[in-house]
């Protein structure tokens, strides 16, 4: 019986720090500023949660966007749809997106409805991909790292309302005011 114990002991040693922690462990300050969903054709895509220091979200600022994923989406889909998004950026030419796709290929996983992943944003352009299971990855690039969070935290997203959700703004308070 001793034996057992100590084997399971090391084996809890042996697993890498990340698996099993997440961006939280890394960065407890940030607290969450606003939680929408992606619905896509009335399904629930992902409810996607945005997290900042001071629970405000500033473009400048360090913050994570958490992704709990509703229905199984394959790594091919998340790309596409993020290099189609990301085509719609101004001044971004084919040797960028180029480059921005193989970001993705690397951060990006098959995720199955249950699972989340984050991607964590720092000030400097850094941003980190989590993702359960594996070491967190992480690329330094400035451009991409605005216009990525810009597909969900940009003024001129695809989906407003689930930006508006993020940044914690209450829509029927906002029609209300115009």
């Amino acid at each position: 019986m001793k034996n057992i114990v100590f084997l399971i002991a090391c084996l809890l040693f042996v697993l890498p720090v990340s698996a099993q922690a997440d961006w939280k462990t890394r960065y407890p300050d940030l607290q969450e500023v606003g939680t929408g969903v992606l619905k896509v054709f009335f399904m629930d895509i992902y409810s996607l949660t945005l997290h900042s220091k001071e629970g405000d979200y500033q473009v400048s600022d360090h913050f994570v966007l958490e992704f709990n994923y509703k229905k199984s989406v394959s790594k091919k889909t998340i790309i596409d749809a993020s290099i189609d998004e990301l085509s719609k950026v101004p001044n971004v030419d084919s040797v960028e997106l180029k480059a921005w796709k193989q970001i993705l290929e690397k951060g990006i996983s098959d995720m199955q409805a249950g699972e989340k992943a984050s991607v964590v944003f720092s000030k400097s352009g850094n941003i980190e991909f989590w993702s359960k299971n594996r070491e967190p990855i992480s690329f330094q690039d400035l451009k991409f790292a605005k216009n990525f969070a810009a597909i969900w935290l940009g003024p001129k997203t695809s989906h407003p309302k689930l930006r508006l959700a993020l940044l914690g703004i209450n829509l029927q308070d906002n029609q209300q005011k115009n």
